[in-house]
């Protein structure tokens, strides 16, 4: 074995001596193979697909299937099953407030329906809190879109029409102001702008009610962030009874309420002070 290793070698050695031009043409050949393998990546990656030995590998590879899910595509299936799993929670938090609303109001289902997914519509297009703005219908107008009041506060939120005529513009004007959907629009348009000025919603409650330079409000940020607690709770899916009421301390009628020092009032002060006529305030 020993002596015919020593004569193969010897043979090698001696096929260099004697064709030195056909060994350095496979010498430059090599280095040319090599520079373009260095040089250009995707060469190489041509010259390995064209191989049959990838696709071979790839069809018995241990634990592989020809329809194996790509990482990315799995990532966006989550997203849509993360955000289709959000629009039914949404959902169902409208469906519980909405029945809720309609048994402890007396409305019926579709009118609670349509306030209840405006509501949260608007909310999510000017970035309020949906059951801060059902709240402030509850105490407002008690979900009776054709309330108004002595000072002319019109509708759901008891907008006043003539102070906020400009709000109305985009809606068809002031003659939509009892139009359940406008109102609502621009009822929280009007409180996510105090909210903004004021920097907190209780002083934005209080500047809502038209008692923004009064030393208080009667209680209607109380009775507003309480029905809000509870339509919140509601929403998470708490059982809150129907009849759970707000603690309330002025026992008198709206028509009968009468502004603090009116004097201290500017004229559009004035305006904006309202006299509430619905019965949540009693």
């Amino acid at each position: 074995m020993k002596v015919k290793a020593h004569n193969l070698i010897g043979q090698k050695k001696l096929f260099i001596h004697t064709h030195p031009r056909m060994w350095m043409f496979f010498a430059s050949l090599m280095l040319v193979a090599i520079t373009l393998l260095c040089v250009k990546p995707e060469f190489a990656k041509g010259v390995s697909e064209s191989l049959p030995i990838k696709e071979a590998n790839a069809s018995n590879a241990p634990g592989t299937t020809a329809e194996t899910p790509n990482w990315v595509k799995t990532d966006v299936l989550t997203a849509q099953q993360k955000e289709e799993h959000s629009k039914l929670d949404e959902l169902k938090q409208k469906q519980r407030v909405a029945s809720w609303i309609s048994k402890r109001y007396k409305i019926a289902n579709k009118a609670s329906n349509l306030f209840v997914t405006t509501a949260y519509k608007t909310a999510f297009d000017i970035g309020l809190d949906p059951h801060l703005i059902l709240a402030v219908m509850a105490i407002e107008s008690r979900f009776n879109p054709y309330a108004e009041s002595s000072m002319g506060a019109q509708g759901l939120m008891q907008v006043m029409a003539k102070v906020h005529a400009d709000k109305f513009e985009d809606h068809g004007g002031v003659q939509y102001a009892l139009d359940p959907v406008v109102n609502i629009k621009v009822g929280s348009r009007i409180l996510k702008e105090y909210v903004r000025q004021t920097g907190s919603v209780e002083r934005a409650l209080k500047t809502y009610v038209g008692a923004a330079q009064m030393s208080h409000d009667n209680g209607y940020g109380n009775k507003v962030i309480g029905e809000y607690k509870m339509l919140k709770a509601v929403a998470s899916g708490s059982k809150i009874s129907t009849l759970a009421q707000a603690k309330t301390t002025d026992k008198r009628s709206a028509r009968q309420r009468k502004v603090i020092n009116p004097s201290s009032l500017s004229t559009q002060e004035r305006k904006e002070q309202r006299i509430h006529d619905n019965p949540a305030l009693l």
